[in-house]
């Protein structure tokens, strides 16, 4: 659910911030694989896929084998999502956006205690800081504050599930924190229904995980491509040089990019 209205900002704040999908964000200064110091864990995290926060967590066991782990965090377009059918939704409390088609979100919600009110830009969603009337005051979009470094992107991570993400059914009323989505939960992981058919994003995020428990991260991302012609299981592979990952999604070089991130914050054993 890409918002048009910040296609630029994407291209140019990412691209110098994160720099993931072209090359091995620095420092990766470990040396080789299982070459890293035992008992250390690392995070790091990425805009992803046009509009989720990307988490990756790289951990080191007794041996210095290193191990990755990831998950994405629901923006606020996907978090505000409501049922107008409900009683308590209708026209003037929501504001209709398009993803794969009509969909509505609460008009007011809540981050980290400031209220932010949902405007129309086209037939996307943008939240911007509200009034003490509940008009639009701010200038600057909800998402772009979240995703505006490690630390605001980090804070996100952990606050929404602490329930710092509220919406209200009127302005003043009060505020009622998410603690579900119409996917599940309030990441990824903990979402059965998002991309629940094929491949489904938890089996390639899977197949990921245990590629790089078995190759590592110190593989250059400029070899990977994905595959032209389908396996006998009807797959296109992603492989990097040599080595054949089990994952077919499009944003799989982001997601190992942002492996090489966070294991490049890991200490070496040398």
């Amino acid at each position: 659910m890409k918002k048009t209205l910040f296609i630029l900002m994407t291209v140019i704040i990412f691209a110098s911030l994160i720099g993931c999908s072209a090359k091995p964000a620095e420092p990766l200064d470990a040396g080789i694989d299982g070459n890293y110091a035992p008992g250390q864990k690392a995070t790091a995290y990425i805009y992803i896929h046009g509009g989720y926060v990307g988490k990756a967590i790289a951990e080191t066991n007794t041996n210095g084998d290193i191990s990755v782990s990831f998950d994405e965090a629901f923006l606020p377009h996907v978090l505000a999502v409501v049922d107008i059918e409900a009683a308590e939704w209708n026209d003037n409390n929501t504001v209709l956006f398009d993803s794969h088609g009509d969909t509505y979100a609460a008009k007011y919600i809540e981050y980290l205690d400031k209220v932010y009110v949902g405007v129309s830009v086209g037939k996307s969603i943008s939240y911007v800081e509200a009034d003490e009337s509940g008009a639009a005051a701010g200038n600057t979009d909800l998402e772009k504050i979240i995703i505006r470094d490690q630390a605001s992107m980090a804070t996100y991570f952990t606050t929404v599930p602490a329930g710092m993400f509220k919406i209200f059914t009127e302005f003043g009323g009060s505020p009622i924190p998410v603690t579900v989505t119409s996917y599940g939960g309030l990441t990824k992981k903990t979402s059965p229904g998002y991309w629940a058919f094929g491949q489904t994003w938890i089996g390639n995020i899977t197949a990921i995980e245990e590629f790089i428990a078995e190759n590592g991260v110190q593989l250059d991302l400029g070899k990977a491509k994905r595959a032209k012609e389908e396996n006998s299981d009807g797959l296109k592979l992603w492989s990097i040089a040599d080595a054949v990952s089990g994952a077919t999604n499009s944003d799989f070089k982001e997601y190992f990019g942002l492996a090489q991130y966070a294991a490049g914050k890991l200490k070496s054993n040398n």
